[in-house]
């Protein structure tokens, strides 16, 4: 049986342990600054005890850690397995020698996952009905119709940058582009400017020079809001590398309008009226269904790389389900707070949700009522397993790829981001190192005023608390488990995907850069599209690129196509795949493509 000294020894031992634990936080916080406006709880779910708290029931912007709450009420209303059904359908009309008489209606949504070739798609089945042209509108009936397109406390400074995308009845790749300005072959010629993926949506005026050096060089790029006009300004060397700047759609609405009319005008359909807002009439025939990946997934393709347009997404159409037809910001507030409030027990009558995305600096949460949603979140097995898996990974993919990235520390993080201007957080879980799981929630707000010098250490703070709780061992019911030494599973003991797909963009930068070395001095522009080259060639044989290329092809490993009207003469082995160029077809004497060759 247990002594009287045994039994106070257990009782003492627990608040021994906690007692530490504050102790080590404090001193990292402290040697930052004893000042900071810096909140934190941790609770260690195994057991239920709390095992830190400092400002625990402050309100703080919760910057991105908003979409730990916009993602659970969107998994607890529309279910892991929920998927958005985008569809395609014309009302009663005639159809008559491939003429259809009446309207074609798109039905959307708010699937932020829908892209132009997934519209091409569902244009697709127009073929199947051997339609060539359209004698009415295209109707694009929206459950973001009547939404704003940005929440309120956006600042004006995020609405340019790929992160500020806008909402939109139509959401198309995102609502984001890329722009790539590549150096022309000789200076003083205009820089070839590029959108991925742009189907002439977007109207380019290209004021970028080609100078012979790069000194005091450099690119701007604006976009006007009502037109989707860029204007990209600047210079850049010959040779230099590719730049390239992720930017917003300004207005989706307009883009997808010159989207689906150019797409239509390839599948040779001719549209007699307009793309337009509207609705789909009932009995309408359905044409198409394109489906979206689940919700589960969804919410990955949101919280790892930290997605606001997703997330704010999810957030208006889980409110929308709930309320029986869609809702701006201010309704959806009310409604997925009071839903949240009700399914979990958390007080979250003083919490400002304005939006799902956290870029608002009008929100508000506390560490408490953060902690408290994971904790609900991890007690419930229908949404345990989904949601943590939604999260980043320490060491190995989204916002957490290149943190924690320490044998010790990898893969045993799963948490949420955020950061804006003056504010910092990480939320989520930790597997401490006798296997407790631990729910944290640290917010930091810099406060006006508060030296550079510590503002600047937030992230370093935030990171080197969240290891610091990683290696506690936190007392169970009796004793604390002793747990032998982790050995690392097989995967862990390789690169992580995100490491092999960086390493593969670099493959390109270096291929970019000794392509144009190889080719220096000679008339051949060499334009960077991420994974493949393209030479425009203008001199008056291939012999001089063709060399060149076989010389480079002794040491880096790709494939080449070239576009042109004679065929080369190729000794031995071939290099090249030959297309005739057709009349018109191209600028350049010749093109040139340099792709991946398979191993």
């Amino acid at each position: 049986c247990l002594t009287t000294a045994t039994v106070l020894v257990g009782s003492l031992f627990p608040s021994l342990v906690l007692a530490s634990i504050a102790s080590g936080a404090d001193h990292l916080i402290n040697q930052v600054s004893p000042n900071l406006n810096i909140g934190i709880e941790v609770v260690d779910v195994t057991t239920g005890v709390t095992l830190y708290q400092r400002n625990q029931n402050k309100l703080f912007i919760p910057a991105s850690n908003m979409k730990l709450f916009s993602d659970a009420a969107a998994l607890m209303i529309l279910g892991p397995d929920y998927r958005f059904r985008n569809q395609l359908s014309m009302g009663v009309s005639e159809l008559k020698k491939g003429q259809l008489d009446g309207n074609l209606y798109f039905k959307l949504p708010g699937d932020p996952s829908f892209t132009h070739d997934r519209l091409m798609n569902l244009l697709c089945a127009l073929n199947e009905w051997k339609i060539n042209r359209i004698h009415g509108n295209v109707v694009i009936d929206s459950g973001h119709a009547n939404v704003d397109a940005y929440p309120p406390g956006w600042m004006a400074r995020d609405l340019t940058y790929s992160y500020g995308a806008p909402l939109s009845p139509v959401m198309i790749d995102a609502n984001r582009m890329l722009v790539t300005v590549n150096p022309a072959e000789r200076p003083d010629q205009p820089a070839i400017v590029e959108v991925d993926g742009d189907h002439g949506s977007i109207v380019i005026h290209n004021e970028v020079k080609t100078r012979a050096r790069g000194a005091r060089c450099g690119v701007s790029f604006v976009m006007k809001e009502d037109s989707n006009e860029l204007t990209v300004r600047g210079c850049i060397a010959v040779g230099q590398w590719a730049i390239q700047q992720k930017m917003a759609i300004r207005n989706p609405l307009i883009y997808a309008q010159r989207l689906i009319k150019k797409l239509l005008a390839e599948e040779n359909i001719t549209l007699d009226g307009n793309v337009m807002l509207g609705k789909t009439p009932t009995g309408s025939l359905l044409l198409a269904t394109d489906t979206s990946k689940p919700i589960a997934q969804v919410m990955a393709d949101t919280l790892k790389p930290s997605d606001n347009l997703y997330a704010d997404s999810l957030y208006l159409h889980a409110a929308a389900k709930l309320k029986g037809v869609p809702v701006n910001w201010n309704e959806a507030q009310t409604i997925i707070k009071n839903f949240l409030q009700q399914q979990t027990g958390i007080p979250l009558q003083n919490a400002i949700l304005t939006d799902g995305s956290g870029l608002s600096r009008n929100d508000r949460v506390t560490p408490t009522q953060t902690v408290g949603l994971l904790r609900f979140l991890y007690d419930r097995f229908p949404l345990t397993y989904e949601y943590i898996a939604a999260l980043p990974i320490s060491g190995r993919d989204g916002t957490l790829q290149r943190r924690f990235k320490r044998p010790e520390q990898q893969d045993l993080v799963r948490a949420k981001t955020g950061t804006m201007t003056g504010i910092v957080s990480l939320s989520g879980y930790v597997y401490t190192a006798n296997a407790h799981t631990i729910a944290f929630a640290i917010f930091i707000n810099t406060l006006r005023g508060t030296k550079p010098s510590v503002a600047g250490q937030s992230r370093y703070l935030v990171d080197a608390l969240c290891t610091y709780f990683l290696r506690q061992k936190p007392a169970s019911h009796s004793w604390a488990k002793n747990v032998p030494l982790r050995q690392r599973i097989q995967y862990q003991k390789m690169p992580a995907q995100a490491d092999l797909q960086r390493g593969h963009a670099a493959q390109w930068r270096r291929l970019e850069t000794v392509v144009k070395h190889a080719l220096q001095g000679q008339t051949v522009a060499v334009i960077f599209r991420g994974n493949e080259l393209l030479l425009r060639d203008n001199q008056a044989n291939a012999s001089s690129v063709l060399n060149a290329l076989r010389t480079l092809r002794n040491k880096y490993s790709f494939s080449v196509a070239l576009t042109s009207k004679d065929k080369p003469t190729v000794d031995g082995k071939p290099l090249v795949l030959w297309s005739e160029l057709a009349d018109g077809q191209n600028e350049a004497k010749r093109t040139w493509l340099i792709r991946e060759a398979t191993n």
